[in-house]
């Protein structure tokens, strides 16, 4: 089973020796997510949660999943336990009482033990006793943790710094961030007690009702060839090769639209270049020509290397043709590489349109705006403005001969700014700790974590939203 919980965390939970975790954070940061989370990856059949605020028959309605459970949590509704001065008249009797449900009354001694949450146990106390309650319940957690070997997760909505701190053995904290005014979510690895953190902080979603941290951006391995699943096209869009990208921008890219995608200079360009790769790799499967001018750094070699484990060869030939800007010292041996020799923009780029112009509709355009401010010195005094009026023009013949065009541009690029005011969609790429995030501005949407899904055999892109 794939672990959803950050592997630091996960190997602080498997020594099998007891370990005391604080998870702390607001309310609404997915507390109990993370909680139920542990349970289903630690528990096997021998677990207790202990809820002292939601009734069980809410949590089963809240989480749906935990139907398939059945059985192997022993879920414990404390909101029926009156746990005051009252119901134990001394602090040593939450202890006997915890000893006698959950060890005595067990045929096992559980292997794991959820406490939520930390203020309900304490909630109905006065003041002056809250404190003799805490330390008995410091003391239950140090008896089990120790005498059993037993998992203990304690939930907390306090953010500050409290005695427990220093008792437990690790301490994770959730919470909300903002990303360009759009919500993401972080876990944060304050303190785990013998096991080295080589990431201390996670972006992580609940959607589906699931805790789920996102990794780092994983490269794409072409050591070998792998499938690629075709994601058809329709009549009115071209398939970006990414069901999930094609779903929010509603159905793919439309013909006779234009998009940007910007990244920066971090892990968000390996997203960019993963993105671009599924679109070529789509393309080319349904016979669809895709005509690039790479990004800088890039050439047809590259990209041959990046491409042909997933298409056939004769395929990559007839639908993929890649421009480069460099002087033709000799005649070209790659059959479907066309050479620009970077005199100007206004004189060259004319080359580019005939090509497409000569294939059928729709054809995939796909320029790199960046090496093209390089190599056609747009930077200088009115170069940029006369690019800028070249692609304007340009985009109209898109348009109306039913293509696609799709620009890619380093965040701080001068010509993808000016480009951004003309294209019909926006992709923006970021990074959350070494995750790759992924949002739209035209058309508006919410955050996505972008992920490579490497198996054995396959290689797939995927989106999954923050919630």
């Amino acid at each position: 089973m794939e672990s959803r919980i950050p592997p630091e965390l996960r190997e602080a939970l498997s020594t099998g020796m007891g370990y005391a975790l604080l998870i702390k954070g607001e309310p609404g940061t997915g507390k109990t997510m993370l909680a139920f989370e542990i349970l289903n990856e630690f528990a096997g059949n021998n677990a207790v949660y202990l809820s002292t605020r939601v009734s069980i028959p809410a949590l089963h309605a809240q989480f749906p999943w935990l139907e398939e459970r059945t059985g192997a949590f022993n879920m414990v509704d404390a909101t029926k336990l009156f746990i005051s001065s009252r119901a134990f008249p001394r602090p040593r009797s939450f202890s006997e009482m915890l000893h006698k449900e959950l060890v005595e009354t067990q045929l096992e001694k559980p292997a794991i033990l959820v406490l939520d949450s930390w203020e309900a146990l304490t909630s109905e106390e006065k003041e002056e006793k809250i404190e003799a309650l805490e330390a008995s319940i410091i003391d239950a957690i140090r008896h089990y943790a120790t005498e059993y070997k037993m998992n203990l997760i304690l939930i907390s909505e306090r953010t500050e710094i409290t005695p427990l701190d220093y008792i437990v053995d690790g301490i994770v904290e959730l919470s909300r961030i903002t990303v360009d005014y759009r919500r993401a979510r972080e876990i944060l690895l304050k303190k785990l007690r013998g096991v080295r953190i080589s990431q201390y902080k996670y972006g992580f979603t609940l959607e589906g009702g699931r805790f789920r941290t996102f990794g780092p951006f994983e490269r794409r391995k072409v050591e070998k060839p792998r499938k690629v699943e075709v994601v058809p096209s329709v009549d009115t869009f071209i398939s970006t090769g990414v069901k999930e990208l094609d779903l929010i921008l509603g159905g793919g890219l439309s013909i006779g639209s234009t998009a940007l995608v910007e990244y920066g200079d971090d892990l968000s360009l390996l997203g960019y270049q993963s993105i671009i790769a599924h679109m070529i790799i789509n393309c080319i499967q349904q016979g669809t020509h895709v005509v690039k001018i790479p990004s800088s750094g890039w050439d047809e070699r590259r990209l041959r290397r990046g491409i042909l484990p997933f298409v056939e060869e004769q395929d990559y030939l007839k639908y993929l043709t890649v421009f480069e800007i460099r002087m033709q010292k000799r005649e070209e041996a790659r059959e479907n590489v066309k050479i620009l020799e970077g005199r100007t923009l206004s004189e060259e780029f004319p080359v580019f349109t005939e090509y497409i112009a000569q294939l059928e509709p729709p054809v995939m355009a796909i320029i790199g705006t960046d090496w093209l401010e390089y190599q056609y010195r747009l930077k200088a005094l009115g170069n940029l403005e006369e690019a800028l009026e070249l692609f304007a023009y340009w985009i109209m013949e898109v348009r109306e001969r039913g293509d696609i065009g799709v620009f890619s541009t380093p965040t701080g690029c001068l010509l993808g700014e000016g480009l951004g005011h003309m294209v019909s969609t926006k992709l923006d790429l970021a990074v959350l700790d070494r995750s790759v995030l992924l949002y739209c501005n035209r058309p508006d949407t919410k955050l996505h974590c972008l992920e490579n899904i490497i198996t054995e055999d396959a290689l797939r892109l995927e989106l999954t939203p923050f919630v």
